[in-house]
């Protein structure tokens, strides 16, 4: 049996908006909404929060999680890389004994909308294609690149796409999708070898554009409690 790492990263320090991982979010802290999405997924073999924060082990706990060890603060700072923050879990599962994980399950408490299903999908997605990494997206409807362009600095037009591409019918394009961060399922080779995320083979796992939400300021939290109202 494919044996599967759940982890949820969170740090107390928040630049964007103040503890928000343990803000209010319709009655229960933001980071307990994806917790508790992680702790009864199917196919994770044990579920567990990395945090540098006793207020947010509590409410990682509260929602289904295990808190192992209170993360370091060398590896806790808004410079540190998600692909550490899950290479030190393995480390110190490792030295307790819990080892031989095939692939990790990354959700993220600044994504409200996930769910157990897009958890567990995800990681059978993983499964069936030998996928080093999978990923979340989106299809990106009229944000097509061929409408894309950057500027000059004297605001010169420079597109993104040639003018084949940028005078085709729009139901004549192939479909581009957004990355969204609702989940990410990672090969436990890739995180250690290439310390990375983003192995080779790179799947993704189309998601409703209205459940692709990511809390960075006050507004995605109004955003939020009302997807979360609509679901």
């Amino acid at each position: 049996m494919t044996k599967v790492l759940g982890i949820l990263p969170a740090r107390g320090g928040s630049k964007g908006v103040f503890r928000k991982n343990v803000r209010p979010l319709l009655g229960k802290p933001l980071i307990a909404w994806a917790a508790s999405a992680l702790a009864c997924s199917k196919r994770v073999s044990r579920a567990i929060c990395s945090t540098d924060d006793e207020e947010i082990a509590s409410a990682a706990v509260a929602a289904g999680l295990e808190v192992p060890w209170i993360r370091p603060s060398e590896i806790a700072s808004d410079k540190t890389l998600v692909v550490d923050v899950l290479n030190h879990a393995l480390e110190r599962l490792a030295a307790d004994g819990d080892e031989g994980y095939h692939y990790v399950a990354l959700a993220q408490a600044t994504s409200p909308t996930v769910t157990v299903e897009d958890i567990d999908e995800a990681i059978e997605l993983a499964i069936r294609h030998d996928a080093d990494t999978v990923i979340t997206g989106y299809d990106a409807g009229q944000r097509h690149p061929t409408t894309m362009f950057s500027l000059s600095s004297d605001k010169q037009v420079n597109w993104l796409m040639d003018a084949e591409h940028r005078m085709a019918r729009r139901q004549d394009l192939k479909p581009c999708f957004i990355r969204t961060g609702l989940v990410y399922v990672i090969k436990r080779e890739t995180l250690v070898e290439s310390r990375s995320i983003y192995g080779n083979r790179v799947f993704c796992m189309p998601v409703p554009e209205a459940r692709a939400l990511t809390i960075d300021d006050e507004r995605d939290f109004e955003l939020a409690e009302f997807i979360l109202r609509k679901l």
